[in-house]
């Protein structure tokens, strides 16, 4: 009986060990994860430096997000996100529905590069939206063949693998610096701070893609309006204004 203890035992702190060792590397699961999926959803370079999570409490940060530009752009990068704090509903973390409490980006540098009648910003808003597309259709074969396999053998198709929904209950980009960037000049912008609330509440939650092409393509509007309005109080509607005046539908 006491061998059956002590077995018992030792199975039970060899199984606190384990839950301790994956609950202490949940940062570099994120951090793992974001850094595949991220170049899959902006189709540009996209890289996570460090995370710091708590299972317990649900609260971390994301240091040092760097996402890059699509093809045909020059600038360094698109954003450029020092510290991202976030705070999770802990009971969430491995559902497949996870709240968000909040997230919280403190001064962000976000760079407008402008080029006709086109941003980097657009481009990439464009990339999100395409990556949101079901464009995974089936190929038909070329001719019929005679040869058929029996229907007994037919495999079932596999269903593919549930996106985990997500719902942000408040969303906050404060102290923003537009850098922008077109015919020749470069000058700085800020714009006032971004709140949105309750982000895929609604919807019973969205997929990380869904929830990318809607706060991307807020930023974007807001950055290229904030440049649209620097760059006529500078006197600076050469070709950089014009192109973004023509951008935003306004009259040139």
């Amino acid at each position: 009986m006491k061998k059956l203890l002590y077995i018992l035992a030792v199975l039970f702190v060899v199984t606190v060990i384990a839950i301790i060792v994956i609950i202490s590397k949940l940062g570099t699961i994120v951090k793992t994860a974001v850094n595949k999926a991220g170049p899959s959803i902006t189709q540009t370079t996209f890289v996570l430096k460090d995370a710091d999570i708590s299972p317990f409490s649900g609260k971390g940060t994301l240091k040092e997000l760097t996402i890059g530009n699509p093809k045909g752009w020059t600038t360094e990068h698109s954003f450029f996100l020092k510290e991202i704090s976030i705070d999770l509903e802990p009971k969430s973390i491995t559902a497949d529905h996870v709240v968000i409490n909040s997230i919280l980006i403190d001064n962000p540098e976000i760079i407008c590069e402008v080029s006709g009648l086109n941003t980097n910003l657009q481009d990439l808003l464009k990339n999100i939206q395409q990556s949101t597309g079901g464009s995974n259709q089936t190929a038909q074969p070329a001719e019929t063949k005679t040869e058929t396999k029996p229907e007994s053998s037919a495999q079932p198709e596999a269903k593919p693998a549930q996106e985990t929904k997500m719902e942000i209950k408040s969303f906050r980009l404060v102290n923003v610096t537009i850098k922008v960037a077109g015919a020749g000049n470069v000058y700085t912008v800020t714009i006032p701070d971004l709140v949105m609330n309750d982000l895929g509440t609604k919807e019973g939650g969205l997929t990380g893609k869904e929830l990318a092409v809607v706060i991307v393509k807020e930023i974007s509007t807001r950055a290229a309006k904030a440049a649209l309005e620097s760059a006529a109080k500078k006197g600076l509607f050469d070709k950089a204004g014009e192109s973004l005046r023509g951008l935003l539908g306004g009259k040139k």
